[in-house]
């Protein structure tokens, strides 16, 4: 395979790409309401990073013990470390920093009070932890800019595409609502986009240097998620096919170099981040396995069905994938693969075989019917990035039409191709923007938005993130010391709102399940299939089945929450 070699201009464009995604996600992440899941990795962060901190100021008399690791490493040890590290160390610098005060230094966002240093917060507590992955969402888009000019740099026009490209990968509801949460799906997309970008760079330099940094970028993978696992499968399938084709020409073999190191230097990293195996290394990283391998199966609703066992519709993930993506996407996507499935659309050796193993495959494990479907695109939004490459060379087409079309001067046509990228990407924006900060609940035209997804019974969300738009509501309307069951609103994200102030202090947790529906004196249900039973639980406490408030999207109600006394008749 051939490489195009990057200009300082490519690299400036991935930095500006970088910090536009980075700072848009930022402003919008706020409103975004933190999910079931996000709240615990949020206590392991906080947990890991105060290991770090303790055994480097020497509080810790025996730091590399079994028994002080597992005070600190035990907790969600069912999920590698890295992203909760950094989620803890994120929170710690700009949330949590007394560095002014302990170390008599001064960071951002330091002031002087009594004649002792002490620190204001740079950003509110979720936030904090949180910005790691929009800066990831930021990260990808800059990747993806990269790849496709050093993977596809031969094609006319191929810096519109890349463009395009990174733009599409960032505009899409369901990946922007995971890049404002502090949880592994989102990394593990970049991360798998990242590893295929290392190993392209590898396989073509053969210097050993490329090697070893695919190795270390993989073993980032590896303390990410355990899709790590099957990305090997892809890169492996290429590599073979890579060595059979230059045998049939007489050539030699690629390099063995990149999965050497992808298999010994990425697993020295995993161990060196992961306290937990340092210690009984077998057997944890077998329970790690065993997990995943057995993971319970949480409902999920699709075509108006609830599964919660398998089998499941082969169709899932294409169902998923056609009635949720940007429209806009989808079409360029489809023209890019034709155009990518003839020769002279890419001469380039090894570009379209590597597009399609790594692009397929996180998608195509959910094909067996077995695997669990719960987080229904969160799992392959790496497919999406890769989707996201194939609407780009459709692009970068266009783009060559467009000039060959207009023959206008220089100007003319920077401001044509610039016209194209806007035309290409603002459908996908405003899908993306329409749906904040409910992405779960977000449908595309084609399904005929969320009331389409609703009529087609498809799930409305999950998580129990979407409360977070009645907060202002249960602030003014509910009584002073107001017991409120809570449904599937994540108590420790309840937690955090109140220490953020985001939730009057006053409002208590009733409890869970029924006897917490009958002590409550306001109840919410979120509308999942499943969940029906909760407000049959309601109705049957209050004694009534008029809601006091219900929050929406497009008129498909996503939280009800009902008052023990009815609102009276206007």
């Amino acid at each position: 395979m051939e490489m195009t070699p990057l200009k300082r201009s490519d690299k400036l464009a991935a930095a500006l790409l970088f910090l536009l995604v980075t700072a848009v996600t930022l402003v919008a992440a706020p409103s975004q309401g933190i999910h079931r899941d996000e709240a615990y990795y949020m206590d392991a962060g906080e947990q890991y990073i105060t290991y770090w901190e303790r055994v480097l100021t020497g509080q810790e008399k025996r730091p590399f013990s079994d028994g002080t690791i597992r005070r600190y490493w035990s907790y969600n040890s069912e999920h590698p470390p890295l992203m909760k590290l950094v989620y803890g160390l994120s929170w710690r610098l700009l949330h949590k920093c007394d560095c002014a005060r302990d170390k008599g230094w001064h960071p951002a966002g330091a002031r002087l009070e009594s004649g002792r240093h002490v620190t204001l917060p740079l950003f509110s507590e979720s936030t904090a932890f949180r910005l790691p992955t929009m800066a990831t969402l930021g990260l990808l888009a800059a990747i993806v800019y990269l790849f496709f000019i050093q993977l596809l740099g031969e094609l006319p026009w191929a810096r519109v595409g890349a463009l395009a490209a990174a733009l599409l990968t960032a505009a899409q509801p369901r990946a922007f609502f995971h890049a404002q949460t502090a949880s592994f799906d989102l990394p593990a997309a970049f991360f798998w986009v990242a590893s295929t970008y290392a190993y392209f760079r590898a396989v073509h330099s053969r210097k050993l240097g490329s090697a070893l940094a695919l190795g270390a970028v993989y073993g980032l993978f590896l303390a990410t998620k355990l899709q790590s696992f099957f990305l090997p499968i892809a890169l492996g399938a290429h590599w073979l096919w890579l060595g059979l084709r230059a045998r049939r020409q007489g050539a030699r073999w690629p390099s063995p170099a990149p999965l050497i190191s992808m298999a010994t230097v990425g697993p020295l990293v995993l161990v060196g981040l992961w306290p937990w195996l340092w210690h009984q290394a077998p057997s944890r990283l077998a329970e790690y396995l065993r997990f995943h391998w057995t993971h319970v199966h949480y409902n999920f609703e699709y075509l108006g069905r609830n599964f919660n066992t398998p089998p499941y519709p082969w169709h899932e993930p294409l169902g998923m994938l056609i009635t949720t993506a940007p429209v806009m996407l989808l079409v360029l996507a489809l023209a890019g693969i034709l155009l990518l499935a003839f020769r002279k659309a890419t001469p380039r050796v090894g570009a379209r075989s590597l597009l399609l193993l790594s692009g397929l495959l996180p998608i195509s494990l959910f094909f067996r019917g077995d695997v669990p479907i719960f987080g229904e695109t969160k799992h392959w939004l790496a497919t999406m990035a890769f989707l996201a490459i194939a609407a780009g060379v459709a692009v970068a087409r266009l783009s060559l039409r467009l000039v060959e079309e207009c023959r206008v001067g220089r100007r003319g046509r920077a401001f044509l191709l610039g016209a194209l990228v806007v035309v290409v990407t603002a459908p996908s924006v405003v899908e993306t923007v329409r749906s904040h900060p409910h992405g779960l609940s977000h449908y595309n035209a084609l399904a005929g938005g969320a009331p389409g997804g609703a009529d087609l019974g498809m799930n409305r969300q999950f998580w129990g993130y979407s409360i977070v738009g009645l907060l202002p509501w249960f602030n003014t309307h509910l009584p002073e010391a107001a017991r409120l069951y809570l449904h599937d609103w994540n108590h420790d994200a309840y937690e955090i709102y109140l220490r953020e102030g985001r939730l009057r202090s006053d409002i208590l947790d009733a409890g869970m399940e029924d006897p917490g529906v009958r002590s409550s004196d306001a109840a919410l249900v979120i509308h999942e299939k499943h969940f029906n039973k909760y407000e049959y639980m309601i109705w049957n406490a209050f004694g009534h089945l008029q809601p006091a408030e219900v929050l929406t999207l497009d008129g498909v109600p996503l939280v009800t929450v009902y008052k023990r006394q009815p609102p009276r008749s206007p």
